[in-house]
């Protein structure tokens, strides 16, 4: 009989090892892919996706002709449960999926336990529910097309900033006549913390340049539907900070990343956060048949941040340990780069290049970013 290989969310490096498996399968593994979407959205293209540089179709991959090219089992479902012992997955829709081999790349969603009414604001991930909140927030715009939008993002890292760059973009190039008033709430006394002087310098004088707020020391704590004034016909909240309150219409909530709730009973070997304890082989310390990927591991020897560049470094060297697992070869370590490009678009045509120390910004970043994620996406259509 076949031997089962599962792999659990639709993540980049899954997506990568369905991408390889294509080009190398493995006869007598019966490969099957479980996500809670078809199309999983590109990281790197969201962000030009919402300035408006990019489709939809161009800023998303389609899991269903991905699996079949692969010859692997599409199941659109969600994982709630997993039993390493048994090798049981169990679904939202009441599937039972066994295994002899999972892999595990579900990514992470914003941390907002510590936020009362936190239900009021617009969760950067799930990547969908975002989607579709931001396109309902821009037909509620044109609909209404009030003088002034206050928007606000909660959390200063990388992904906040891009954020507010990309969101100001659109809305001042759909509305050119409205007043929008972009602001960002960061908890700590900087943005960008684990970044360099230099970088925060730069990054600081842009925010100022484009007029968006940053409000320093300000974790926001609470949400609060309010009624809107006679001159603003948009829905309207109160975001409070401890003891400062301000009325915006709409919050978007890119706080520090947490992992999905059901991997705490599931007996895996689990960091301090609640993500996957993975070895430099990606396997888990616990369990040797579980592999995870993305957001959702933590490399134990070699800590790096949640971000998309890792996830997509790490899909070849999953793909050659999953099937040397089921080849009974020793599996390979991987050392993810300590120091990594980081762009962010600014939703102007333009970019920020971070490198260690060093920052830059302009035209030329913008072309490079683009064509590294155009090229990244081509391997899929191919």
């Amino acid at each position: 009989m076949a031997k089962k290989l599962l792999l659990v969310g639709g993540g980049h490096s899954h997506a990568l090892v369905l991408k390889h498996w294509c080009r190398r399968p493995l006869a007598g593994v019966e490969l099957t892919l479980v996500s809670d979407v078809r199309q999983t959205p590109y990281s790197g293209m969201l962000p030009g996706y919402l300035a408006g540089f990019y489709s939809y179709a161009e800023s998303h991959i389609d899991l269903a002709p991905l699996c079949a090219s692969a010859g692997a089992i599409f199941v659109q479902d969600k994982a709630i449960a997993v039993n390493p012992e048994q090798n049981l997955l169990t679904t939202a829709q009441g599937k039972q999926l066994s295994f002899d081999c999972l892999s595990l790349d579900i990514g992470s969603t914003p941390f907002i336990d510590d936020i009362a009414g936190a239900e009021y604001g617009i969760t950067a991930k799930p990547v969908p529910q975002f989607l579709t909140a931001w396109q309902a927030l821009l037909e509620n715009i044109d609909q209404n097309r009030p003088k002034k939008v206050t928007l606000a993002i909660a959390g200063g890292g990388a992904g906040g900033v891009e954020l507010a760059f990309n969101l100001q973009a659109r809305l001042t190039q759909l509305f050119p006549a409205m007043a929008l008033d972009m602001q960002i709430w960061q908890r700590g006394k900087t943005l960008l913390l684990h970044h360099s002087i230099q970088a925060r310098r730069l990054i600081d004088r842009l925010l100022a340049k484009k007029n968006i707020s940053v409000l320093l020391d300000n974790p926001v704590t609470s949400i609060e539907p309010e009624f809107s004034p006679d001159d603003n016909p948009l829905t309207c909240y109160k975001l409070w900070s401890n003891d400062h309150g301000q009325s915006v219409n709409a919050v978007f909530l890119v706080t520090q990343a947490s992992p999905a709730p059901w991997l705490v009973p599931s007996g895996l070997s689990l960091d301090g956060r609640g993500f996957v304890s993975v070895k430099p082989t990606l396997q888990s310390y616990s369990h040797g048949h579980i592999f995870a990927a993305g957001d959702v591991a933590t490399m134990i020897d070699h800590p790096r941040p949640k971000a998309g560049v890792f996830a997509v470094r790490q899909g070849k060297p999953l793909f050659d340990n999953l099937q040397r697992f089921f080849l009974s070869k020793t599996p390979k370590p991987f050392i993810p780069q300590s120091q990594y490009l980081s762009l962010l678009g600014t939703g102007d045509g333009k970019a920020i290049a971070l490198w260690g120390p060093w920052a830059s910004y302009g035209h030329c970043w913008w072309r490079l970013k683009d064509y590294i994620d155009r090229q990244f996406m081509a391997g899929f259509s191919a």
